[in-house]
Formats: C-alpha cells, sequence, structure tokens
C-alpha cells in the first residue's frame, strides 16, 4: 500500500494554525504551533507526498525555505487572490488555514511565483532604495514646511548655501531634520552604487538599461520584478502583473475599460512612468508614440501608454536577449506583422 499524500494549509503568523487533509478531503489533524516548529512538524506526519499551501507574509523566505529542504511541495499564495477566504463570514485563523488546505487539495491553489535567493536580494536592495527616497522627500518636505511656519524665507533651502543659511538660524527642529536629511541622503548615494554595481552584473539589468530614459536603478527593479519571463505567456501579461493595463468592466454585452488595475509594485510603476517621461524627450520613436496618445487621450495617459511600451519592450529583449537597439522595436510597430504588444 503506497503511504498516503498529505495536504496541510498553514495560515502563518509568529504562531501558525495547521489543517492537515487527506486526498479525499478527510481533515486529519489540526494544530497550533511556533512557526519557527512548523518544519519539523510536518517532517514528522506520516504520509508520502507532502503539499503545503502558505499566504505570503512579510518573512516568508525564511518559512518557505525551511519547509522546501523538508522535502515539501510548497505553494505560496498571494493573500488578495483568496477570495474563498476574503468572502468567507467567519473569519479567523482555523478557517484560513482549512481553507488554504482544502484550495490545495482540490487544484484550485492561486499559486504566486518564488524568486531565488540572488534575485530576492536584487529585490531587497531596490526596495531599500525606495524607502530610503521616501524618508528623503518627508524630510525635504518637512524643512520647507517649518521655515513656512516660523515665517522665514530661504532661497533654495536644500543647496549648499540654503543649508548653511539654515543652520545659521539656530533652529533645533530644523537643525534636526537638516542632520537626519544628510544621513538619509548619505544612505541613498551609497544603495545607488550598490545598485549600479548590481545592475552592471545582472544580464536583464544590462538590457533594459539600454532603453532610452532607463536608468541602472529602474533596470534592475524591472528585471528582478520580471525575473523569469518565460512564466509570463506575453508582453501583455507583464504589463498586467505591474499594473499597468487599463481594468475591464463588462455586464451582459456592454464592456468598457477604465483605468489601470494599479496592481502590483506601486513605487516600480512610477518609477515606470518617470522613465517614460525621460524617454520621450531622448527616444524620437517614443516621442512620436507618445504624441499619437496624447492627442487622444492627453499627456497623462499617454505617459502611462509610454510606460506599458517600454515594459513591453524589456519583456521581449529579456525573452531574446537582445538590447534596444538589436530589438529594433519601431521598425516592427510601424509596419511589420509582428508586435511587441
Amino acid at each position: 500500500m503506497s503511504a498516503r499524500t498529505l495536504y496541510i494549509g498553514v495560515d502563518v503568523h509568529e504562531e501558525s494554525q495547521v489543517a492537515v487533509y487527506g486526498k479525499e478531503g478527510e481533515l486529519l489533524q489540526e494544530k497550533r504551533l511556533p512557526t519557527r516548529r512548523l518544519p519539523s512538524f510536518v517532517s514528522s506526519l506520516q504520509g508520502g507526498e507532502k503539499h503545503v499551501g502558505i499566504e505570503s507574509v512579510g518573512f516568508i523566505y525564511p518559512v518557505y525555505d525551511a519547509l522546501l529542504k523538508a522535502g515539501c511541495d510548497v505553494a505560496v499564495a498571494n493573500p488578495n487572490n483568496i477570495q474563498l477566504i476574503a468572502r468567507t463570514k467567519i473569519k479567523h485563523d482555523k478557517v484560513d488555514a482549512r481553507v488554504l488546505g482544502e484550495l490545495l487539495r482540490t487544484n484550485f491553489f492561486p499559486r504566486s511565483h518564488i524568486p531565488d535567493a540572488e534575485t530576492r536580494e536584487k529585490r531587497l536592495l531596490t526596495r531599500d532604495r525606495v524607502r530610503y527616497a521616501v524618508k528623503r522627500a518627508e524630510l525635504k518636505n518637512s524643512i520647507k514646511w517649518f521655515l513656512k511656519r516660523r515665517g522665514v524665507t530661504v532661497k533654495k533651502p536644500l543647496s549648499i548655501e540654503g543649508r548653511m543659511e539654515i543652520k545659521s538660524l539656530a533652529l533645533p527642529e530644523l537643525d534636526y531634520r537638516l542632520k537626519g536629511l544628510e544621513l538619509v541622503e548619505s544612505i541613498v548615494n551609497e544603495l545607488d552604487r550598490r545598485i549600479s554595481a548590481a545592475a552592471s552584473k545582472d544580464r536583464g539589468a544590462r538590457l533594459i538599461d539600454t532603453i532610452p530614459g532607463v536608468g541602472a536603478y529602474t533596470a534592475l527593479f524591472l528585471s528582478s520584478a520580471l525575473d523569469d519571463v518565460n512564466r509570463f505567456p506575453d508582453s501583455k501579461h507583464a504589463c498586467a502583473y505591474l499594473g499597468l493595463v487599463p481594468s475591464l468592466h463588462q455586464s451582459g454585452d456592454i464592456s468598457y475599460s477604465g483605468h489601470i488595475t494599479r496592481q502590483g509594485n506601486k513605487w516600480l510603476r512610477r518609477n515606470l512612468v518617470e522613465c517614460a517621461r525621460w524617454s520621450v524627450r531622448k527616444d524620437p520613436h517614443m516621442q512620436r508614440f507618445f504624441l499619437r496618445i496624447a492627442h487622444k487621450r492627453g499627456r497623462k495617459k499617454a505617459h502611462v501608454a509610454v510606460a506599458r511600451k517600454i515594459v513591453s519592450y524589456a519583456y521581449w529583449m529579456l525573452k531574446r536577449n537582445l538590447t534596444y537597439e538589436e530589438l529594433d522595436p519601431w521598425t516592427v510597430d510601424s509596419g511589420s506583422s509582428t508586435s511587441f504588444e
């Protein structure tokens, strides 16, 4: 008699709730235990194949790696995609674990892509850059606000001369913020150096960096976000993954498109739109595309359309291992039967 297959739903927190199902849907065991003991508990279960389903949380990677090491098939889902949990009227850990186990057993579990260790580090690096850039902007705005509240006018307060003038005011609340700003700026500069070094060694980032208007930071950000492009059937799916496609509303025979879905990483999306502004200035082909869309839909939507173009081109560049010039997308877009959209 062959060993039974187990389907294990885990609601992960500091303490995890576990629900163990057999192949026919019988609930074999329920348990609450510290998450650090989860791999050893799963290993102790008597069975053959062990399939574990977990929701993505902030510390999911160590849990995922430990379960893989324990010999399990591990499926991770974005909580937003577990619609059954979101709709249930009874919401607690025990129910969540059961639902995860049932979805896994019935093959309805919405698996998310889990990057390898190297790609995770690149993602962490770019996200740190985002966090400190946001802190830098907050400190700059705070300094301007305190000057306004004090009724002090400083021309170009964040320039070298402006900062010296602010320090001469000897106002503690401004001194603290200037010191904080200088510290954050030094961290941002260090992160930029690390990103440039990482991008120079990353094949995908080097290719994406050839797109006019795209720098090393966004190139590494986009390359690590897309990771293995073969997981996307086409470039439209890659754009959808980043939330750059229009939402679709349909009722009966009536359907219309709305604003972009805004799924995925909002900071990468904002970076791509900013790169689109520079790309329009630097590349005549992008500029013509932008003007054509801007004439019909306005400049704001045209910049989003250019950002979507950048992602589409990046997808095919990674897919075919070509630079922007080698891909020659403008020739294709202007008359060939093939399209990179």
